[in-house]
């Protein structure tokens, strides 16, 4: 018997402080690559930033992106806790 297992890459877009639409392009060329799941991960004081993101790829895409979930967290980054929110999208084929 054969068993075919299809995994789905995810891949991570860390955003910081380039220009909001500097990460809508590197998102929209991930999906070009074949990647079907990204996900916008902005922290502290990026959250926002992350957001804005989030609403500017919809904002071009359209109906062929989708809003998957959103985690919010804290990590742990040299001894303090760090807040952040990770928004995971996929494209619609």
């Amino acid at each position: 018997m054969l068993m075919v297992v299809i995994v789905e890459e995810t891949r991570l877009v860390n955003i910081g402080a380039k220009p909001v639409e500097d990460y809508v392009f590197e998102t929209i060329l991930i999906f070009q690559e074949g990647s079907s799941t990204v996900v916008l991960k902005g922290s502290g004081a990026f959250i926002s930033k992350a957001v804005d993101v989030y609403n500017a790829l919809v904002s071009r895409l359209g109906d062929s992106v989708e809003l998957v979930k959103v985690d919010i967290g804290s990590d742990r980054f040299k001894g303090r806790f760090k807040s952040f929110i990770a928004i995971t999208v996929r494209k619609k084929y």
